[in-house]
């Protein structure tokens, strides 16, 4: 598990990251489970059971039905951020394909501009790819 930033760049494309990127917001962060578990002296193979702290006297409280309308509300969005990074996703690819087989002038007389462009769409390509597979796995979570 790790820190999860959301960046909007200036056409409105929306990326989810566990890198932080200058202008993003990180939207969940998640510490990271000890490598170093307890042990009981009984056996040192088995991990001392974990205690929840308890909560704050003055901690608020979400009853059922509030927590089960932020639940759903968090899957809606969820699945409105995956079909958006799948047609942002099908664009990058369609755009990747079109470039691949369309060398521009300028490009066939300095075919280290065509490695260049091919390079950064690519890149995009992954990066949607890696959100579509991030948001379904926050999806396959989400209760």
């Amino acid at each position: 598990m790790a820190d999860i930033y959301k960046y909007t760049d200036e056409n409105g494309n929306v990326t989810f990251t566990n890198s932080p990127i200058k202008g993003a917001v990180r939207i969940m962060s998640e510490s990271q489970p000890s490598t170093n578990a307890r042990r009981s002296n009984d056996s040192p193979s088995v991990k001392a059971p974990r205690v929840a702290a308890p909560s704050p006297v003055n901690f608020p409280k979400v009853d059922s039905a509030t927590q089960k309308s932020r639940d759903s509300n968090r899957k809606l969005i969820l699945e409105e951020e995956l079909n958006s990074e799948r047609s942002l996703l099908a664009k990058a690819q369609k755009n990747l394909q079109d470039a691949e087989s369309n060398k521009t002038a300028a490009e066939q007389a300095n075919p280290k501009l065509y490695l260049e462009r091919i390079g950064r769409l690519r890149e995009t390509s992954v990066m949607h790819e890696k959100n579509v597979a991030a948001l379904q796995s926050e999806l396959s979570r989400v209760r």
